[in-house]
């Protein structure tokens, strides 16, 4: 279909019709133009949109079509349309360029459609190494001149400058800063003088700011030299006092993101520029620009605990800590007190709690502060808290209670019970505070966390503790109900831990609580009944800590207990809350219970419960997650009488249009606790799993979990079993793996799994060095699984060489360790080097993955011993890069 430009014109102004008619048909002659020939639609569309003489709805239209056509969300599908873009002629991508350099300033919408335009086509251009020639990197240089000749030259109008400003921060945004590097100057220049320069409009102040915003992790050599770094430090601080409001906050993220790129170059200008600057900001009466300023403290502690924790990689260079929170401390913790003071409303309104506020800032703040400063925060922070807590101002109180919360966990158990054992009658009677429903919550927050973390100071007298928790779950306040919930939990948790001691891992025969364990456990079940869902999901949160916090003689409580919980999931109605918290409490509850006949037909009870919920066409998280459990809880043999059920359903939802990834990880956990028992089902779920993966635009998520439930069937059935799917599912494992993104928080989670199923995989096809000898001597067997580990360990390094480097997560170098460790422990160091020389530094990867699995304590030592193991093989090898 071939439409003239008038008719294009007219489609684009019927896009805003009312009539959902004739925006329907204007919609499909658009999607049809573009589908049919895209590099002329997309050439049109800049013609729309660059003649001034069309209408602003048509103009505007046709941004938004070319913007489409130029970009989308989806990060692998975007890179298919920059090679899109890259495949028209030079000359069609130059005229279209042209046309929206000629647009910028004549729109009459906000942002700017040809700026954003402009940054998508440099941002093409750039694609990739493959795809960069000078041409395209002079082209980009050509923008770049263009811009910043619009935004200082004279004959520009205040609109255009404003455009070619947005167009910079765009392209920042948008390309590479290491390619971004190169033309720093470019960059800067403008923008610099814009912000320098007062006569300069306050709206092109602003996208100048923005512009310098964007642009900050470009111009590095800029902050390589003195001089260089005097000029922006100079202009940032100078923009943050400014009047114009908007300005101002702007200018102070610019000095956030500063401290965050360049902290080791801020030493010169702290103490005369910044701490002042920062400082006079917290106490600011406009709420932007105090959030701002306590921004800044939080980023700097952040960084200097993360150099004192030694998380930055030590193959770079590492900054020195220059303590500038230690030593602000002083007179930053008192300027924090008062934000947690000055920033709150009224006395009972618990919503506002929520909302992001300098308190809440604030808060965060001294958290951090608390991480970053163990050893002193308190020597500042308490002096505080004792002159506040019993303040007939209850912001003061709250204020205190608040303090407390963020040191706490830092404190250590004797510095918390040497400082708090004086305060702890004001803070148990803070929660029965008459005055402001917030110091009531507070205190009960602060309780809380003096049970898990010191229980010294528990009250030898339990009775008025136990009644009094008791008492406050009846609260007219649901938040504060719901926070009486979790003490009473903490509570229990923490007594039972402390008897569980005692008898060295035993579970004990009683504990202090037992005489109150009924009436407690009664209270909470009511409290599930009320109508809010908060307080239900915290009461149902609570009743099944304390379930599994039982001792022997509360065994027939938690019994009844939980066959109570069991008659309300069957008499409740489908998609209320109450059901899901019903299910999730029971879910970890029945694990409680000791293995006899009446346990396993609660638990089939259960099953069954859940399996009327999903038949009914209930379609919930909590009860998909509350299956997953049922499902390990009853094992491989109990499981069976619901089999049939389970696969009936199972068959039924994967054969919906929208497959939900709980769904398949669901059947990943039906596969795992089955066993070999789950090889009748394995050829029809692994081929839907292989369908969906091979569906175009298949959703991240889904694609990580069909991965996951692909290594659950593996590990099941075993490398017998599993062999005829092997070479399929190597070849599935390329296809994904020319889908995911470097470095791409969206696509790390299916990374990770890829490498785990990549290391079932060489573990079955692996003919190792036990062998010893040439593949033509090898077995017929042999040499077919030999072919096979050739295949997994040639695309396995492609892959790790494609997606890993120093910036890549903890947990893909944690799986990507592993494997390698186990390549070498199988085939030996001189083997593994052939495979993995040209796309991988081996002895970098393991050295790394051992670094970073000190943090994940529940595979660390697995790769610990694998990692280690594989670097002494690599002793003495060194040809090894």
């Amino acid at each position: 279909m071939v439409a003239s430009l008038a008719c294009l014109i007219q489609c684009l102004e019927r896009t805003i019709s009312p009539d959902r008619k004739i925006l329907a048909e204007a919609q499909l002659v658009l999607e049809q133009c573009a589908q049919e020939n895209v590099g002329q639609f997309i050439s049109n569309m800049s013609i729309v949109l660059a003649d001034s003489k069309n209408s602003p709805v048509a103009r505007q239209a046709a941004g938004l079509q070319l913007k489409n056509c130029l970009t989308v969300r989806n990060v692998s599908l975007k890179e298919e349309y920059q090679r899109r873009w890259l495949s028209l002629p030079l000359k069609t991508r130059k005229a279209i360029r042209e046309r929206l350099i000629s647009a910028l300033g004549t729109e009459n919408v906000y942002p700017s459609c040809a700026a954003q335009c402009l940054a998508y086509t440099g941002a093409a251009e750039l694609l990739s190494s493959e795809t960069q020639t000078s041409s395209d990197t002079t082209s980009l240089g050509e923008l770049l001149s263009v811009l910043a000749s619009l935004i200082i030259g004279q004959t520009a109008s205040e609109h255009c400058k404003e455009a070619a400003l947005e167009a910079l921060d765009y392209v920042c945004q948008e390309v590479n800063p290491n390619v971004l590097s190169n033309y720093y100057t470019s960059i800067l220049t403008p923008v610099l003088n814009c912000m320098m320069d007062k006569k300069t409009a306050e709206r092109i102040r602003l996208a100048a700011a923005r512009a310098l915003l964007s642009s900050l992790e470009c111009i590095h050599p800029q902050f390589e030299t003195e001089g260089g770094r005097n000029i922006i430090m100079q202009v940032t601080c100078d923009a943050t006092q400014s009047q114009i409001a908007k300005e101002s906050v702007i200018s102070f993220e610019i000095l956030v993101k500063i401290a965050l790129f360049y902290y080791q170059h801020l030493l010169n200008y702290m103490d005369q520029a910044v701490v002042p600057i920062t400082l006079n900001a917290i106490v600011s009466t406009d709420s932007n620009v105090s959030l701002q300023g306590i921004e800044f403290w939080s980023s700097v502690a952040e960084i200097e605990l993360n150099l004192a924790s030694g998380v930055y990689d030590p193959t770079f260079v590492v900054p020195e800590s220059h303590q500038y929170t230690e030593k602000a401390l002083p007179k930053l913790v008192p300027i924090l007190m008062e934000a947690l003071v000055a920033w709150q409303d009224l006395p009972n309104d618990m919503d506002d709690l929520e909302d992001w506020s300098p308190f809440k800032g604030a808060f965060s703040c001294l958290t951090y502060l608390a991480q970053c400063c163990t050893n002193t925060i308190d020597l500042y922070i308490m002096p505080e808290v004792n002159n506040r807590i019993k303040h007939s101002d209850w912001r003061q109180r709250h204020a205190a209670l608040w303090a407390v919360n963020a040191i706490i966990e830092e404190m250590g158990s004797e510095r918390v019970y040497d400082k708090l054992l004086p305060l702890m009658a004001q803070i148990w009677e803070l929660t029965n505070d008459r005055n402001s429903a917030k110091v009531r919550y507070g205190s009960h927050v602060v309780m809380s966390r003096i049970f898990e973390l010191c229980p010294a100071l528990i009250p030898k007298a339990l009775r008025p503790l136990i009644n009094g928790l008791l008492e406050h779950l009846d609260d007219n306040k649901e938040q504060i109900a719901a926070a009486a919930c979790r003490s009473l939990a903490s509570l229990v948790k923490v007594v039972y831990k402390l008897a569980l001691e005692q008898k060295k891992g035993e579970n004990p025969i009683t504990f202090s609580l037992s005489r109150y364990y009924k009436t407690i456990t009664e209270k909470l079940l009511r409290c599930g009944e009320m109508s809010c869902e908060h307080l239900q999901f915290a009461a149902y949160q609570a009743l099944a800590d304390i379930l599994l916090s039982s001792p022997n003689d509360c065994y027939s409580i938690v019994k009844s207990t939980i066959q109570i919980l069991l008659r309300k999931l069957q008499n409740l109605e489908d998609r209320t809350g109450e059901q899901d918290f019903t299910c999730g409490a029971l879910s970890r509850s029945l694990a409680r219970l000791d293995l006899d006949e009446n346990v396993v037909q609660l638990r089939h009870e259960f099953m069954s419960s859940l399996l009327s919920a999903l038949e009914a066409g209930v379609v919930k998280e909590e009860i998909f997650l509350a299956t997953s459990s049922a499902i390990s809880l009853l094992g491989p043999t109990q499981l069976k009488a619901h089999l049939p059920s389970l696969i009936t359903y199972f068959k039924l939802a994967v054969g919906l249009p929208d497959v939900l990834p709980l769904i398949i990880g669901l059947i990943g956990d039906l596969f795992r606790v089955l066993g070999t028992e789950s090889l009748p089902y394995l050829d029809y779920f692994w081929t839907t799993i292989f369908d969906l993966l091979n569906q175009k635009d298949l959703d991240t998520k889904l694609c990580s979990d069909c991965t996951a439930t692909l290594m659950d069937m593996a590990n099941s059935v075993g490398g017998l079993h599993f062999q005829p799917y092997i070479a399929r599912t190597l070849k599935q494992l390329q296809y994904i793996a020319n889908t995911t993104v470097k470095n791409h928080t969206d696509h790390e989670e299916i990374q990770e799994n890829m490498l785990k199923l990549y290391t079932v995989l060489f573990s079955y096809t692996c003919v190792d060095r036990e062998f010893g000898q040439p593949e033509k001597n090898l077995e017929p067997e042999y040499s077919s699984r030999f072919k096979l580990m050739q295949e997994c360990l040639k695309s396995v390094s492609k892959f790790m060489g494609d997606i890993i480097n120093d910036e890549t997560s903890d947990m893909v170098i944690i799986a990507g360790g592993i494997l390698v460790g186990i390549v070498i422990a199988r085939l030996g160091a001189t083997k593994t080097y052939k495979y993995f020389e040209s796309n991988l530094d081996a002895r970098w990867l393991l050295n790394t993955a051992l670094r970073r699995a000190d943090t994940f304590e529940f595979n660390s030592y697995e790769c610990q011993q694998i990692c280690k193991s594989a670097l002494s093989e690599l002793e003495g090898f060194k040809n090894v890069k």
